[in-house]
């Protein structure tokens, strides 16, 4: 966690921390080092978002063992989705 939000801020609410600066500023790091690092197509990461609400496991995105449910995620944003794959790429 960037040190802007070590303390009270980390207990802030998770849109607040998605939208920080600091935060979006680790996040972009990590995508350039994982592009440069990028053998080809497969590896590349070409768009991300981050999310500023945890998956749900009341809407089934979290199954029981703790893993992320695909289908539900994708069901319940799909309009994320949509704009991830937008020309050009926009928010849900």
């Amino acid at each position: 966690m960037p040190q802007a939000l070590r303390g009270p801020a980390a207990a802030a609410p998770l849109a607040q921390i998605a939208a920080h600066p600091a935060v979006r500023a680790v996040v972009q790091r990590v995508l350039d080092s994982l592009g440069r690092a990028s053998t080809g197509a497969a590896t590349r990461i070409a768009r991300a978002i981050v999310l500023d609400e945890a998956p749900s496991i009341d809407r089934g995105e979290i199954t029981d063992k703790g893993s992320i449910n695909q289908r539900a995620a994708l069901k319940h944003r799909a309009a994320l989705v949509e704009a991830l794959y937008a020309e050009p790429p926009g928010r849900g």
